[in-house]
């Protein structure tokens, strides 16, 4: 919810660096509810969790979005995951979330 208010706000050079990310506060507080307690794509006892599970996450809290949104929002999952993979790599331009 933050970043939305805030992001409006940003310069468009800075706006251009940040990822959309077009799932709701409903849609999200799902996805960390399900990070818990989710049986097949929580996390791991160590609290690690894979990025294949991380998008199932993501699509799981999707089916709750009406038809005219579902697959958009699968498709910015999945490359929300991607940019995510970016950054562990070593991607500077898509580090934003994790500075």
């Amino acid at each position: 919810m933050g970043k939305a208010r805030l992001y409006q706000h940003l310069p468009k050079s800075k706006k251009a660096c940040i990822a959309n990310v077009n799932f709701t506060d409903g849609h999200i507080n799902t996805i960390a509810r399900d990070y818990y307690e989710d049986a097949s794509f929580s996390r791991d006892e160590q609290g690690y969790i894979n990025l294949w599970d991380v998008y199932n996450l993501f699509t799981k809290a999707n089916k709750s979005s009406y038809i005219d949104t579902f697959l958009d929002r699968n498709v910015n999952a999945f490359d929300f995951v991607k940019g995510i993979q970016k950054a562990l790599m070593g991607d500077e331009s898509y580090c934003w979330f994790l500075s």
